[in-house]
């Protein structure tokens, strides 16, 4: 989210007597004009950044019904704190975690030991090309790059999110991660991952999760601004 904006400065005529003409009344002033894009600006982060809140009560116990090793996974298994991402490709908010927020998560939790992070497919109804896209994924870690496809898919979700025919930007994803070409395109054509993922999407709204993204800590939901909090006092707990 930019903005940027320039002036330019026009000299006033001169009468024929060699007189300047008369000044133009100065509008308000640049400082204010920047001032307000500031504001617009920074209330533009906030709205991603709150863009899951106050969908799933924090009172709430997310249980899935699901084994959570059916999900792709990164990190030790044996890590002392589990995080459950419920996530929509095609999400907005989930896209701004995935990009801006989600490389540092990893750095401080997940390459240290202390977390283990697992991906709940939750494609939402209004989303058309979310189902699509987590088949991507799926069909990815067939060949081991379900996160490397994860990253790509958030990274170029204005590429796809709006494409009526969505397959082919997947298939030159896969491409330009050195996939197996026949069978990722196999796997999509053949609608592979279609029933887990649907069911995945069913296990999420009766597990009463209704936002994306949301995280899951000891059965408690958060969102992302709400999620390091929570790791570090279930890290705190638990040692």
């Amino acid at each position: 989210m930019s903005t940027s904006s320039g002036s330019t400065r026009r000299r006033n005529p001169q009468t024929r007597a060699g007189r300047r003409a008369p000044k133009a009344k100065k509008g308000p002033s640049m400082g204010i004009f920047y001032a307000i894009l500031a504001i617009i600006a920074v209330a533009g982060v906030a709205l991603v950044g709150l863009a899951s809140q106050g969908a799933t009560p924090s009172s709430t116990q997310i249980v899935s019904s699901l084994p959570l090793d059916s999900f792709p996974s990164r990190g030790a298994a044996n890590a002392p704190v589990t995080v459950v991402e419920y996530g929509d490709f095609q999400c907005p908010a989930c896209g701004y975690f995935a990009t801006t927020l989600e490389p540092q998560f990893v750095k401080n939790y997940i390459d240290t030991g202390k977390v283990r992070l697992v991906f709940h497919d939750f494609p939402l109804a209004q989303h058309a090309n979310a189902i699509p896209a987590s088949e991507a994924a799926r069909c990815a870690n067939d060949q081991q790059a379900f996160w490397p496809m994860h990253d790509l898919l958030y990274a170029k979700q204005a590429e796809w999110e709006n494409s009526q025919q969505p397959g082919p930007q997947f298939i030159a994803y896969a491409d330009q991660l050195k996939l197996d070409h026949a069978a990722f395109e196999q796997c999509m054509n053949t609608h592979k991952y279609q029933p887990a993922i649907l069911q995945a999407q069913q296990d999420a709204e009766k597990s009463g999760v209704n936002a994306t993204p949301t995280f899951v800590i000891d059965r408690k939901p958060y969102d992302m601004n709400t999620l390091q909090p929570a790791i570090d006092a279930a890290l705190a707990a638990k040692s």
